[in-house]
């Protein structure tokens, strides 16, 4: 199974920073044990899910793209202690931190920002030991809701996320607040999808008569593309989630867009399709 695929004239990159397995009971502690069962092969032998935690590399118009940073090498609750991933799986793709021009944010969770700083060299002269924006000439794009959100006092001392992985960009100048639908190319576009946070984005990519739609955190994991009404435990506000889900799902089967999930089992690319008066996620092979 390849880790790209190319809509019209955009090659999309998959990058995991890590894959995992998920508790289903504590992903989604509203679903039943018996809802499971046409499921069971989503289930690994010790029944929980395949989870990855990863990363897209989009080119458009001569603009190296990092959609999501993955959940960096900085030690985090609940989850355990693994090497660093995606700096090394960026590499092999070829693509080098100076080379990103855009990292776009879906959302401000600690999975999806970890690595949108590294920690200064100390041992370099006049430096001192600080947290700076891993990819020096990126603009940063963030969702102003959920800055606006996050950013409050009381979320960052509560998230120490924030103080190591988003608020460093904002102190280097490089974090771009945006607002609405927002244009990144003529090929890629921002489009408001909240619910799981305030202002969580999904990336529509339109090239060349072909439509891809990069999801974000709109669905953890193919079921709910079927189980519109599954919300899982990280979403701010659940009945928002689920009637963002449901229309953005819609569209995305009209439009008969690729489907591409940064959490589904890698490298997350499938499309939409029906099997009798079910619509299912099915990977492309």
């Amino acid at each position: 199974m390849t880790d790209q695929v190319t809509i019209g004239r955009v090659p999309v990159r998959a990058v995991s920073d890590i894959r995992m397995g998920g508790s289903r009971e504590y992903m989604f502690p509203q679903v039943p044990e018996e809802r499971w069962h046409p499921w069971r092969h989503y289930l690994n032998e010790r029944g929980n899910l395949s989870i990855t935690i990863g990363t897209f590399v989009v080119r458009s118009e001569g603009k190296t793209i990092l959609i999501d940073t993955g959940l960096g090498e900085k030690p985090r609750e609940n989850f355990p202690p693994r090497p660093p991933q995606l700096m090394h799986n960026l590499t092999a793709a070829g693509v080098r931190p100076e080379d990103v021009d855009v990292v776009i944010t879906t959302h401000l969770h600690v999975d999806h920002v970890g690595w949108n700083t590294v920690r200064r060299d100390p041992q370099r002269p006049g430096q001192d030991d600080a947290w700076v924006p891993t990819f020096p000439r990126a603009r940063y794009l963030v969702a102003r809701p959920d800055w606006d959100h996050f950013s409050q006092p009381e979320q960052v001392a509560a998230l120490p996320y924030m103080a190591d992985s988003v608020l460093p960009v904002h102190a280097a100048g490089q974090l771009d607040l945006v607002e609405g639908e927002q244009r990144v190319t003529g090929e890629i576009t921002l489009i408001p999808a909240p619910g799981h946070t305030p202002g969580h984005m999904c990336v529509a990519i339109v090239s060349a008569g072909e439509r891809a739609v990069i999801i974000g955190d709109l669905a953890h994991h193919p079921v709910q593309l079927t189980e519109l009404e599954w919300s899982v435990v990280f979403d701010l506000n659940p009945k928002l989630a689920v009637e963002t889900r449901a229309r953005m799902v819609e569209r995305m089967e009209a439009e008969g867009a690729v489907v591409i999930g940064g959490h589904f089992p890698f490298p997350g690319f499938g499309r939409l399709v029906r099997l009798g008066e079910r619509r299912l996620w099915q990977a492309l092979g």
